[in-house]
């Protein structure tokens, strides 16, 4: 804890600018990371199912499938 506290007061001392390109790269490192995660848990959700080969043309047919039908249940008319 002592650790992100100084690293703390040490964002804090820095000019604002500064601080804002801090906060904006490290704003683009998680999203990177998470954006990563995302992707490797849909691949291995792929995977499982079998369809982790299949072209991106039939994912997409897939995915419009899925969604035709929800809509045509929530929304009828």
């Amino acid at each position: 804890m002592a650790e992100i506290e100084e690293l703390a007061q040490q964002i804090a001392s820095l000019p604002p600018p500064k601080q804002e390109r801090l906060l904006d790269r490290v704003s683009t490192l998680m999203l990177q990371r998470g954006l990563g995660e995302l992707a490797a848990k849909y691949q291995e959700r792929l995977r499982r199912m079998g369809t982790l080969d299949e072209s991106v043309e039939a994912t997409w047919r897939g995915l419009r499938k899925v969604r035709e039908e929800i809509a045509a249940r929530d929304y009828p008319n």
